[in-house]
């Protein structure tokens, strides 16, 4: 069996990088935060997404919005989509629609952990992503590219933020960059909001993620040795074919299986389990037949398969952490 990770963090220089950029940010916000703070208007909207679930009850919290099942969360944010409908400001609440949609579409698609991170993010930005639908920018051209730039980029630390597994602590200090990121936004400081947090705090989330998959991927290639050693008798991790093949059937950390494919035909695939490895897509299969005549890097997908039709042999195998060069990451 591959381990969970424990609860607290493993990474501590993870922690200290948030923690450096809330300090190093700091300055910028405060000179942020009174011009935000009396922008923080369109209550109406604000009212209607915060209402509470049931007549006399409080506005609902951030823990309440964690707690929605899966239609009130749906139509809490189909609200809200509908409220920033009603700004005159057509561009920004289109860019601020579809933002909304992109964490609907995301949230479903999470592991529960991540999810409630993602909808905490989401919810803590809601009152700044209402002021972007509503804000007046005139003619000022640069001014909206800049603010639909700004929601790009939370779509993409929304992302970041699904993909890594966060200690309380790690948590806390992500949600006061986010809050400063928030505060910038808010008071249209979109340059300061890219430069001075944005940017940075994708760059530590990312570095984090390649660090947390590669400790991972080491523990699922020593779950893999064990497996081959077990199953096949393999010293090291290789398999033969086609004689190993009928003894990986069964699911396990490795395993190779047949599955007919929407033209009918039957292909064969393998399959390594990942627990943990946010992207799947990032993991390469590198098999290296012993006589050195056939060399194959095969990329998986995102159940973490990959059409396997290698030719007779002794094979090496190893696991490659390379990001897919296709995302942009």
């Amino acid at each position: 069996m591959i381990p969970d990770l424990p609860d607290d963090t493993f990474d501590p220089d993870f922690l200290s990088e948030l923690e450096g950029l809330v300090a190093d940010s700091g300055v910028a916000v405060s000179s942020a935060a009174q011009g935000a703070e009396g922008a923080r208007g369109y209550r109406e909207t604000l009212a209607a997404f915060l209402a509470p679930l049931l007549p006399g009850e409080p506005p609902i919290t951030e823990s309440g919005f964690l707690d929605l099942p899966a239609a009130l969360l749906a139509k809490r944010c189909n609200g809200l989509i509908e409220s920033v409908r009603r700004s005159p400001r057509r561009d920004a609440a289109q860019a601020v629609e579809s933002f909304i949609v992109f964490f609907q579409a995301l949230v479903p698609t999470l592991a529960v952990e991540s999810s409630r991170e993602v909808k905490a993010t989401f919810f803590r930005l809601v009152p700044t992503l209402v002021q972007m639908a509503w804000e007046d920018l005139g003619d000022a051209v640069d001014r909206r590219r800049e603010s639909r730039a700004s929601l790009g980029l939370l779509e993409t630390i929304l992302l970041e933020v699904s993909s890594v597994r966060l200690a309380p602590a790690e948590s806390g200090m992500l949600f006061k960059s986010l809050d400063q990121l928030a505060t910038l936004i808010a008071a249209g400081e979109y340059a300061l909001a890219r430069d001075v947090v944005a940017v940075p705090l994708l760059a530590i989330l990312r570095k984090n993620r390649v660090a947390r998959s590669l400790f991972r991927l080491m523990e699922v290639e020593v779950a893999l040795q064990v497996y081959i050693k077990e199953r096949l008798g393999h010293l090291t991790p290789r398999i033969r074919i086609p004689e190993d093949i009928p003894a990986l059937a069964d699911f396990g950390p490795l395993r190779v299986f047949d599955e007919e494919g929407p033209d009918g035909v039957r292909r064969a695939y393998l399959q390594v389990q990942l627990p943990d490895i946010p992207i799947l897509s990032d993991i390469v299969v590198h098999l290296s037949r012993e006589d050195g005549s056939d060399d194959r890097r095969l990329r998986l997908d995102g159940l973490g398969s990959v059409p396997f039709d290698a030719p007779p042999g002794l094979y090496d195998i190893g696991l490659l952490y390379e990001p897919d060069p296709s995302r942009g990451a």
